[in-house]
């Protein structure tokens, strides 16, 4: 059986089953999974393939295409189907026929894409000329920082002027998460209810976490149907003992932080007061040079000089004269 490592930022059921990022990826597909009834799909960056396998449920045929072996080969064992076919391929290049499918579905995958202008011309080529393209991506105004997964986050503007180069509609919807408060039974409070929902916390347009688009170049007559899901037990126990962790071993990581820039400038001194001598000592090298090239000028004006080859004459005349006495 082929296996998926939970890396945090694909989201694999049996990892994350019950936790936030189950009911932010799942309520994805299941807003998605009326617009694609009968139609051919592609979902792009399938992942473990528990979305394709959602849509097949109403789609006619799902391809689910991922850049990842293990996540293809973990998708066909776990979430395949007779209307489901998966393989692997880039989104830059899809390995798809041109004008092949009814609906793409990509959902958190712009931003992992460098080139994610070419990813939109590939989006569009694969999508028949009525076709819809439905587009999930974090807020890069609300989403956090230092995700090493993404390389290019998008605000709003930017999202909607992208998709209107390929596409001529465009219709906004929004995912967005808060804390929830219920008051219920035990029973009540362990199940799927149906029960209306005070929004007592609204959110302007870019305080939402994703943005989530319907593209196409006809009128686009589809509506995503609200949909909510509760994520994960929220334990205020368990939240404050995380923030305390987390202060503790930021603490940690500032003292120590602080330990080696001490050592660094300590160091840093150290090497400037080397630096300092060495500049000295060829000052002093060079003015020695100075005065060396001025005795050997001297010396050598002298040896050149006329009364100097004359006395060196005399000086072997006298020596030849003292040498036969």
């Amino acid at each position: 059986m082929s296996e998926l490592e939970n890396d945090y930022e694909r989201m694999v059921p049996e990892f994350h089953s019950g936790a936030l990022i189950y009911a932010e990826h799942v309520t994805r597909y299941l807003a998605a999974k009326p617009l694609v009834s009968g139609k051919v799909v592609l979902d792009i960056a399938s992942g473990s393939g528990y979305g394709a396998r959602l849509l097949a449920e109403s789609a006619a045929f799902v391809y689910g295409v991922d850049v990842n072996d293990a996540a293809v080969r973990y998708s066909e064992e776990n979430f395949g189907g007779p209307n489901i076919s998966y393989r692997v391929g880039d989104g830059t290049a899809i390995p798809l026929a041109d004008d092949s499918v009814d609906v793409v579905i990509t959902f958190e995958t712009i931003e992992h894409i460098a080139d994610y202008r070419q990813f939109m011309v590939e989006v569009a080529r694969v999508l028949r000329s009525d076709g819809l393209a439905v587009i999930s991506t974090p807020n890069d105004l609300e989403f956090s920082e230092g995700n090493h997964f993404h390389l290019h986050e998008f605000e709003y503007e930017e999202l909607v002027n992208l998709c209107r180069e390929h596409f001529a509609n465009v219709d906004s919807y929004f995912q967005s998460t808060w804390k929830y408060v219920a008051v219920g039974s035990e029973d009540q409070l362990d199940s799927d209810l149906e029960t209306v929902v005070l929004n007592l916390a609204g959110k302007t347009r870019d305080q939402h976490l994703y943005f989530y688009l319907l593209c196409s170049n006809r009128d686009i007559t589809e509506k995503v149907d609200y949909v909510g899901a509760l994520g994960e037990h929220y334990s205020d126990r368990k939240l404050n003992e995380n923030e305390l962790i987390h202060t503790l071993t930021e603490q940690g990581l500032r003292q120590e932080l602080a330990v080696r820039e001490e050592l660094l400038n300590s160091q840093a001194a150290r090497l400037d007061e080397l630096e300092s001598r060495i500049v000295s000592k060829d000052r002093k090298i060079g003015r020695q040079k100075v005065r060396l090239e001025q005795r050997r000028a001297r010396l050598d004006a002298i040896t050149a000089s006329r009364s100097y080859r004359w006395s060196r004459r005399i000086a072997r005349l006298a020596n030849r004269l003292a040498f036969w006495r």
